[in-house]
Formats: structure tokens, C-alpha cells, sequence
């Protein structure tokens, strides 16, 4: 690693570290993948219950899970940083593509791909939000954009490796990984065995874990039957994308760029051919292939620029000024997408005071915990070390005896039916808990039964 690389990284890992400060708290799904990281270092994996699964969140949950309570702000600081790598891949990549042409030309392409990632709306879950919160998303982008710059240098191997990584997060790189392990088969017949272990291995660790530990796959979960195309379709339509499609177009004399297009095209397809078959289909789902596109816009604004003639210049400067306008807006939204991290961050750790008032033995002695909120089942099972299928989640008082934990967000007839036949055993904050049919009260010294918690949103 040459030292301005290193000096990236440790830019990049730097920064993410200071971001702890601001907020410090993973989504429902990033809680999940260190659950069962644990779980898989006990060999004691259940997948029964939780998200979709995803291999290489829970891998590298799994080593993460070594460092104990640090294991969640490691998790966000892998994420973070990660992102910051992309950042720097799509302008590397807008960059090279451009090669042969001046070098000012080549950086107002790299500058516009970075911009484009930043740039990047999602109406479902803010992209800020998905940094903030440990997605995996901003990972995945990053190990995509990083085997594609792998490849552009030559290093197919390399190539390979960071493209199974990112077929371990999303199912649609392993059919364009697939292609390309085909091309280094015929290439590069060094590459060879580790095309065989990449065909072999990448299937196996999305479907053996969870058929052996859970007895279902992961697909079951991600379907839902109600999604629809174009709304996952969107991310890649609108601005600054949008822009991004257009001065593509001037970068499409280059092979690799012609490459480049065809993976991105085939992506989205894939996208909606999965989302008709009726998995979910999401914005931050065709991340990648939007991520594509931005350093392919990078490097077509650089070849209109350097041609240096009017109507070039003329069809580059529109697609310019329509992307920077958009900046003051988008970066309006970090504000709030932080300060929502933030304040989850501060509601989650009055959550975990109130817990371990009560104490985890208490808490678990009859059962299931059990919550209103489906959005802390995760962080409540990491908490209290106990797999996901002992936090159940209920829309309504729950048939059970327990402890109920409620907070400010629980619907109003919940919270009367709850006050007007529990005891409050313990409070903080927005949290109050209820001993529901439970010999256990905050005087007793008899374990509570099961526990719901209500009040966190995200």
C-alpha cells in the first residue's frame, strides 16, 4: 500500500471514529448480524428470527463480536470508513477512466462522481441515515467500487476477492461476479482455483448457515409480494443519478466504461427481475449500480471538458449546474438524519439503564422478553445476550405475563390498557416498565417474567 493509500485510510478510519460522538447507535439489521456473529462463535447460531441474512455482515459481526461491548461502534466505524473509502474509489475510478485527457478535466470528473455519491436520495431510509446507522449498504458500495478499480488496474485477483465480498451482502453482484470469474478463467488461468472457491464458496455461505441453523433461508424472509419495481428503480432515475445517466454517454468509447454500463444496466435489471419475483426491492438496493453510473458521469463530463469546444462545453455545464444546485438541499437533510441518530442513540441508552436496573436474570426468568417496538428486538437480544427469537414484538398488550417496558411512542389505548392493569416496577426517561400478571415488582426479589418494550423510532 503506497503511503497516500495509507494516508486515505487512516483518513478515512480517523473520521468515522469522530463521528461516534455524534451518534453511536446501529439499525435494527446491524444489531441482528453482531447477534448472530456471536451466536457463531458459541456455534450456537439461531436465525429462526430477524432480517434477511446476510453472510458477510455476520462474518465480520462474528470477529467483531471478540471485542464484547465495543462490538456495535466497531461495527459503525467499519461502515463509516467504508463509505469514505467509496468516496474516494468512485473519484479514482472517474479519474482513471478518463486517462489520456488533461488532468483539470479529469479531476472536475472525479470531484462530480463524489459529489453524485453524496448527493445520493433515498425516500425510504435517508442515505445519511444508512452511514449513520451501520447499513450495509455504504460497505457494499465500497466493496464494489473497490473491485472494480481492482480490475481497471490489472489486479484480478483482487478483483475476485472484493467482488465475493460484495456478493456475501447483496445476491444480485453474484451473477455479475459469475461473468466476470468466467472472463479470469480464460484470462488468467492462475485465477483459476480461487474462481472455483468464489463459484463454490459464495452460495454456500448464503444458503448451509441458515438451512442448518434455522431451517429456513434467508429468501423466505426477504420476500415480501408486495413490492414494486419502481420504487426500487427510483434511486437510479433521480437527480443527481439522473444528471449522472447522460454524461455517461461521453465516456462509452472506452471499453471498460462500455463494461462499467453494462454491469450497472444489468444490476438494476436484476433488481426488478427479483423485486416482480417478489423479494423486496428497495431504493439503497441499486446503490451500487447508481455508484457505477456516478464515476461514469465523472469521467464523461471530463471527456466533454477537455474537448474544449463550445458545444461540449454546452452539454457538460447544465448537468453541472443542476447537480451542485441540489447540494445546499441534500446537505440541509444531514443535519436532521444525524441529530435522528443521535437522539435514537440517547432514547436507546435510557433503554438500557432501565434494563439493567431490573437485571437480565429478572428479565429472562419466565421467558420470552417481549416488545411493541419491533425496532429494539435486536438491540435488546445483543444487550442481554440471548438470541433474536426471545424478543417477540406485539402491536397490542401481550397474552402473556412479564414485564412490559413502554415509552412516549406506544399508541394511547396501549398504554391506558397497560397503566390500568400493571404496576410501573421502573422508569427513566421515556421508559417506564410494568410487571403484567408478574409476582415480580421493583420491591420483590423474584425474577420477572417476560418484558416488551415500546418507544424508540428510527
Amino acid at each position: 500500500m503506497t503511503n497516500s493509500r495509507l494516508l486515505c485510510v487512516l483518513a478515512c478510519l480517523a473520521l468515522a471514529i469522530l463521528s461516534l460522538l455524534v451518534a453511536d447507535e446501529p439499525v435494527y439489521d446491524a444489531w441482528a448480524w453482531l447477534v448472530w456473529g456471536r451466536e457463531l462463535t458459541h456455534l450456537q447460531l439461531e436465525t429462526t428470527s430477524g432480517p434477511a441474512w446476510k453472510p458477510l455482515p455476520v462474518i465480520l459481526g462474528m470477529a467483531l463480536s471478540l471485542a464484547g461491548d465495543a462490538a456495535p461502534q466497531l461495527w459503525l466505524v467499519l461502515v463509516r470508513a467504508a463509505w469514505g473509502a467509496a468516496l474516494l474509489l468512485a473519484a479514482q475510478i472517474a479519474f482513471e477512466l478518463a486517462a489520456g485527457r488533461p488532468r483539470a478535466p479529469r479531476l472536475a470528473g472525479a470531484a462530480f462522481a463524489v459529489l453524485c455519491l453524496v448527493l445520493l436520495g433515498d425516500e425510504v431510509t435517508h442515505w445519511s441515515r444508512q452511514v449513520a446507522g451501520g447499513m450495509a449498504e455504504p460497505l457494499l458500495v465500497a466493496l464494489v467500487l473497490g473491485s472494480v478499480r481492482a480490475g481497471l488496474a490489472g489486479r484480478r485477483r483482487t478483483a475476485l476477492v472484493l467482488g465475493a465480498l460484495a456478493a456475501l451482502v447483496r445476491p444480485e453482484a453474484f451473477a455479475l461476479l459469475a461473468i466476470f470469474g468466467l472472463w479470469c478463467w480464460r484470462a488468467d488461468p492462475r485465477a483459476r482455483p480461487l474462481v472455483v472457491v468464489v463459484v463454490l464458496g459464495v452460495p454456500a455461505l448464503w444458503l448451509a448457515p441458515e438451512l442448518l441453523a434455522g431451517g429456513r433461508a434467508g429468501a423466505q424472509r426477504a420476500q415480501t409480494g408486495t413490492s414494486d419495481p419502481l420504487e426500487a428503480l427510483g434511486w437510479a432515475l433521480a437527480l443527481p443519478i439522473a444528471v449522472a445517466w447522460p454524461l455517461a454517454l461521453a465516456a462509452l468509447g472506452d471499453r471498460r466504461a462500455r463494461v462499467l454500463a453494462a454491469a450497472a444496466v444489468g444490476w438494476i435489471a436484476l433488481v426488478a427481475v427479483m423485486t416482480l419475483a417478489g423479494f423486496a426491492g428497495l431504493p439503497r438496493f441499486v446503490a451500487p449500480a447508481a455508484a457505477l453510473v456516478a464515476a461514469l458521469g465523472g469521467a464523461g463530463l471530463a471527456a466533454l471538458l477537455a474537448r474544449q469546444r463550445a458545444w461540449s462545453v454546452a452539454l457538460a455545464i447544465p448537468g453541472v449546474i443542476v447537480t451542485v444546485a441540489a447540494l445546499p438541499g441534500r446537505v440541509a437533510e444531514l443535519p436532521h438524519a444525524w441529530s435522528s441518530a443521535a437522539r435514537i442513540s440517547d432514547s436507546h441508552d435510557r433503554l438500557r439503564d432501565v434494563a439493567s436496573g431490573i437485571g437480565r436474570e429478572r428479565l429472562l426468568a419466565c421467558g420470552r422478553l417481549a416488545t411493541s417496538d419491533v425496532l429494539v428486538r435486536t438491540a435488546l437480544a445483543w444487550e442481554l445476550g440471548v438470541p433474536l427469537s426471545h424478543v417477540v414484538s406485539f402491536g397490542t398488550r401481550p397474552r402473556l405475563s412479564g414485564a412490559f417496558v413502554m415509552g412516549i411512542e406506544a399508541p394511547a389505548a396501549l398504554r391506558r390498557a397497560v397503566r390500568d392493569t400493571a404496576e410501573r416496577v421502573a422508569h427513566d426517561g421515556e421508559w417506564s416498565v410494568y410487571a403484567i400478571d408478574c409476582p415480580a415488582t421493583a420491591s420483590s426479589s423474584s425474577p420477572a417474567p417476560s418484558a416488551g418494550v415500546t418507544g424508540a423510532t428510527r
